[in-house]
């Protein structure tokens, strides 16, 4: 694992298990938000936004990723990609995110692939600022 997110430039920002997830189609558009617990720290939570894919991941009440860096969830055990369509209530599941390509931080890209693009009132989080 560590030699992947070595090559990326990839961090794992949260290890946690499903424990709230909900799931709505609006426009044409899988939408949701999925709750994650941390293993090892109670009480500390995720909260992850998707639509079809993940575009926000929330620390608490701190967004530490967002669009257009790339946010996974990933199977605690196996290290495989879990899709959005198969997030389910109990899944152990480590949050990894990878920076963008740097061209999506060219003026004006972001206002095309940023969170406002999506609907949600943040500005761009990069994920190499993330713990």
């Amino acid at each position: 694992m560590q030699r992947f997110l070595d090559f990326a430039q990839a961090k794992i920002l949260f290890n946690g298990k499903i424990t709230d997830i909900e799931r709505r189609t609006t426009e044409g558009f899988a939408r949701g938000t999925v709750i994650l617990e941390h293993i090892t720290e109670p009480g500390r939570e995720m909260r992850i936004e998707i639509q079809n894919e993940n575009l926000v991941a929330w620390d608490g009440d701190t967004p530490v990723a967002t669009v257009p860096d790339l946010i996974s969830m990933i199977d605690h055990e196996t290290a495989k990609p879990i899709l959005t369509e198969s997030l389910a209530y109990g899944q152990r599941l480590d949050v990894v995110a990878m920076p963008c390509a740097p061209e999506w931080h060219m003026p004006g890209m972001l206002d095309l692939v940023g969170p406002r693009a999506f609907g949600y009132d943040i500005d761009y989080v990069d994920m190499r600022g993330a713990a």
